[in-house]
């Protein structure tokens, strides 16, 4: 091997980045979140929108659009993140619909929900979400299978 020629390297500089900092509202955030971990869970401070929609709505026998209403209001509230928002609300019926018309040779009595509806709409959504996260775990989706349980946990807590 004969080498005659030597490469040049460039050499890049990089500018420290400036930042500035606002102490003032650093040290009132960390106020606030002091004062919330120090703040012990007391029925006082925590909310009872929970009982409230288990006495408005049955989980067990209600249609997509309480469904919907009742995870709005949980979130809007901040007892529920966004993800299980996410979860509770996507519209399992409107992606059936997308995939019939999308996909070549698609039956039309294809669904992607694991439990029937009443005549009324209604559905059991401890039962649905039971369904969704048994099938996520037979096909390996251990993320879907954790995400569904934690939602069926909500609905729990939604029984009377």
């Amino acid at each position: 091997m004969n080498i005659n020629r030597t490469a040049s390297i460039s050499s890049y500089t990089f500018a420290a980045k400036r930042s500035v900092r606002d102490l003032e509202t650093e040290e009132q955030f960390s106020k606030e979140i002091n004062e919330k971990k120090a703040a012990p869970l007391t029925a006082e401070n925590s909310s009872n929108i929970w009982q409230e929609l288990a006495q408005k709505y049955d989980v067990t026998h209600t249609t997509f659009d309480n469904l919907k209403e009742m995870s709005t209001l949980l979130y809007e509230s901040g007892e529920i993140s966004l993800k299980e928002h996410a979860v509770l609300t996507f519209d399992f019926d409107r992606a059936t619909e997308s995939i019939q018309m999308e996909a070549a040779g698609v039956p039309a009595q294809f669904t992607m929900h694991t439990t029937k509806t009443d005549s009324a709409g209604n559905r059991n959504w401890i039962e649905e979400f039971q369904g969704r996260s048994d099938r996520a775990f037979k096909h390996g989706n251990l993320i879907g299978y954790h995400t569904y349980h934690g939602v069926i946990s909500i609905l729990q807590r939604l029984q009377p």
